[in-house]
Parts: structure tokens; sequence; C-alpha cells
């Protein structure tokens, strides 16, 4: 036993219960919030709720709002396009040096035309939501210039060059 029992440090000390986790009950481990007996229990594990959507989702509601867009300011230019959304690009999409935000591919007779956006190029070009946004309608508009031969302008008259 310690010399210094009586001290009231020590007294203070074994007042308290002992927390056996290892590491301070004070800690925010990578920064997930308090962890230990200072925070109730929650039902599904302790993970804290999200109220934001999650990137992927996020990307995919831009692109569903910049298709609804294209439909409205020009009806009829997504006849026989499909649109749709990936990661990141696969290698045969990427043989230039730079990494492309999106890719097209012209349709026959037997198969519609396909454009894809990629989300991770587009995210990292980006600082904010609002400016994902606005860069994943411009990034479809252009491809759909580029694959029907339709001026940007008549696509879609609010974007400005």
């Amino acid at each position: 036993m310690p010399r210094y029992t009586t001290h009231p440090l020590f007294v203070a000390l074994r007042a308290q219960p002992q927390y056996s986790g290892g590491m301070s009950k004070r800690r925010n481990r990578h920064s997930r919030g308090q962890r230990g007996p200072v925070v109730l229990p929650r039902s599904y594990g302790g993970r804290i709720d999200r109220v934001d959507p999650t990137h992927a989702e996020f990307f995919t509601a831009c692109l569903t709002q910049a298709v609804q867009q294209v439909h409205m300011s020009c009806p009829g230019i997504l006849d026989n396009v499909v649109v749709g959304a990936e990661d990141v690009p696969t290698m045969p999409d990427w043989t230039e040096g730079r990494v492309p935000l999106s890719s097209a591919v012209d349709g026959s007779e037997h198969s519609p035309a396909k454009i894809v956006i990629y989300r991770r190029p587009l995210e990292l070009r980006t600082a904010s939501r609002r400016g994902l946004a606005i860069l994943v309608h411009r990034t479809l508009v252009e491809q759909l210039s580029a694959l029907t031969g339709t001026p940007v302008e008549t696509i879609d008259p609010s974007i400005d060059d």
C-alpha cells in the first residue's frame, strides 16, 4: 500500500469509480464524439445519426436534378440517351494523362447512347456541395452537347461561357 494513502488526493481518487477502458474518459477518438460512461447508450450500436446524406447519395441527387433540369429546358434531347454514374473511371476510359470527369459513348441502332459521370473526380475538383451540383450539371450538359451536336446554349440557356 502506498505511503501517502491518507492524503486528500488519494482519498478522492479511491472514491471515483475506475475506468477500465485504458483511455481517458473525455477523449474524443477520431472525431467520432465522446465515448464511455458519460454518453448515453444508443440502441443501434453507438453510432452518430447522419443528418446529411452521404457523398454518394448527394451525388446521385445532384445527377438526378441535373437530368431533370436538362429535360425541362430541352425536352427530347435525352431520348435514346442513358445517363449513369460511377465512382471512378475504368482504365479503358482513361487513355490520356488527365483523369476524365465523364465519358460518352455513341449509340447504335440496337443500343442507346451512354453518358457516364464519375463521382470522385468531380468531388475532388469542388470545395462545396453547391459547387458539386453546378459541376455535375455543366458536365452533363457538355457531354450531351458533344454527343448530340446540339449547342450548349440550346440545351441549357442558363449556362454562360
